[in-house]
């Protein structure tokens, strides 16, 4: 019985644990969402602050076409990508992390969603005649104060409690072991 009881408190701990990663969730995806929302635009200014070039060929009124599209879009590809991470598996199943564990990015299904910031930017890009030269956008986790919050902070907050959450899946896993091996152990030992 003293397996079963362990067994039982392991299952609830890793319970908590996923409570906290899904908790941590709905508190990091406020603040990606704040930022998803201004990184076209910000991206498609360092582009076009980096080409002058090109930045003194457009008329205001481009300019101002190409700000219009950038926000009309922004909103419904930002509501699209936090829409995409509510699935409590992409948060809770990780592989990662793929690196140090300072960035949500480093799990990537449930970051593969916001290729879609960057593929907006490509777009209205394109659709604007942007010369094609500083390579293809991409969108990384900020590294800022968003709204108070400080997500390479909750990014390691997060990494620690997957790592706690597998950490006790592999326990109950051998535990499990361990009780099949004894249960088959004493069927020998009585035949």
């Amino acid at each position: 019985m003293k397996a079963d009881e362990e067994l039982k408190e392991l299952r609830a701990h890793e319970a908590k644990a996923r409570a906290a990663i899904l908790k941590l969730a709905a508190e990091v995806k406020p603040v990606l969402a704040e930022d998803l929302v201004q990184y076209p635009g910000r991206e498609v200014r360092k582009r076009f602050v980096a080409d002058p070039e090109f930045a003194a060929s457009l008329s205001d009124e481009k300019v101002a076409a190409l700000k219009a599209d950038l926000a009309a879009r922004s909103a419904e590809v930002r509501d699209g990508i936090i829409a995409a991470m509510d699935d409590p598996d992409l948060w809770v199943e990780a592989e990662g992390p793929t690196g140090a564990g300072k960035s949500l990015g480093e799990n990537g299904r449930l970051w593969a969603p916001t290729r879609r910031a960057a593929d907006l930017v490509a777009e209205v890009m394109g659709r604007h005649g942007f010369p094609k030269g500083e390579g293809a956008p991409e969108y990384r986790m900020p590294t800022w104060f968003i709204g108070g919050r400080y997500l390479p902070g909750l990014a390691e907050k997060y990494w620690a409690l997957v790592a706690e959450v597998r950490e006790l899946r592999e326990r109950a896993a051998e535990l499990e072991r361990t009780r099949v091996r004894e249960t088959l152990g004493k069927r020998w030992d009585k035949l």
